[in-house]
């Protein structure tokens, strides 16, 4: 460019970024001496301090202090402090069992919490059916009737429909009366059926009036399973035991397409004019677990 041009184009005034940051440097750096005056640091010596800084770690290294470090360690205090600890650590893991089986004991549903206990059977409930509790007691249809059941389990409700509510006493079908359950053990149901519907006109027979033990359970024994009848390969045992001048059938089943379960016990025998069946369905698992306490339940029946 000539002189003249140079002359016309004013010149930029630029300052390097250096400069300006040095500029803000040293306006910022000043720092207490210990004497209360302050000092200017340059700026140079400034910007190396922080860069140090920055990349030094911070390291934070705990000191113990002398009187501490002169202290002996009490081995037994800390041996009890760790003991304390596992215990409240224990305790803590057990408390939700504890409240679980607190809860279970004080459950009112059970029928050990407002049924008597059974005679010479400890752990049992004792069940006495009389009037006015079914619907067919409450008609004069039934005498009284008990069962023992273990304490933990809870009665079941049962419909209208299938307790006779709306036909007693003249219902013409099997009609259930009372059940009680415990599912890790199995299901009780007490069933009537009319010897009327099984043909049998005579009052008041005994369960040897009806039929033997074959042709009874030929009768009755899809009121048993829920479902199909049982056939003669199903059948594991079938009995007949006599409690106080009375005939009862005993059965043992295993009844693979039964609704009620894989495992069905029962006891048959009369009341009034009806067959009276005490049944119990488990599964395989229910059955393994409680078989003792289940044929406990069906050896303490009576109608």
């Amino acid at each position: 460019f000539s002189a003249t041009h140079r002359d016309a184009v004013p010149q930029a005034r630029t300052r390097s970024p250096h400069r300006r940051r040095e500029t803000t440097l040293d306006t910022m750096f000043a720092v207490s001496t210990q004497f209360g005056a302050t000092a200017r640091v340059s700026p140079a010596r400034a910007l190396r301090s922080a860069d140090r800084r920055r990349a030094s770690p911070r390291v934070s290294v705990p000191v113990r202090s002398a009187a501490s470090a002169s202290e002996p360690v009490d081995e037994d205090a800390r041996a009890m402090s760790r003991r304390a600890l596992m215990s409240t650590a224990f305790a803590a893991a057990a408390l939700p069992t504890l409240a679980a089986r607190a809860g279970e004991m004080s459950d009112s549903k059970m029928v050990g919490a407002y049924l008597p206990e059974a005679e010479n059977e400890p752990g049992f409930a004792s069940f006495v059916a009389t009037p006015p509790r079914t619907p067919a007691l409450r008609a004069g249809a039934l005498n009284p009737y008990r069962v023992n059941l273990p304490a933990n389990w809870k009665e079941a409700p049962v419909s209208n429909a299938r307790s006779g509510n709306y036909c007693q006493p003249r219902c013409d079908e099997a009609t259930t009366e009372v059940q009680f359950t415990e599912p890790g053990s199995g299901s009780l149901q007490i069933i009537i059926i009319p010897t009327t519907k099984l043909l049998i006109a005579k009052q008041d027979p005994s369960i040897e009036d009806v039929g033997d033990i074959n042709g009874i359970l030929d009768a009755i024994s899809p009121a048993i399973t829920g479902s199909v009848a049982v056939e003669a390969e199903e059948v594991a045992s079938a009995k007949t035991v006599s409690i106080d001048g009375k005939s009862y059938y005993r059965y043992e089943l295993v009844t693979p397409f039964a609704e009620t379960g894989l495992h069905n016990v029962a006891v048959v025998s009369t009341n009034k004019n009806y067959v009276m069946i005490a049944t119990i369905g488990a599964s395989e698992k229910q059955y393994a677990k409680s078989e003792g306490d289940l044929k406990k339940i069906l050896d303490s029946f009576r109608c």
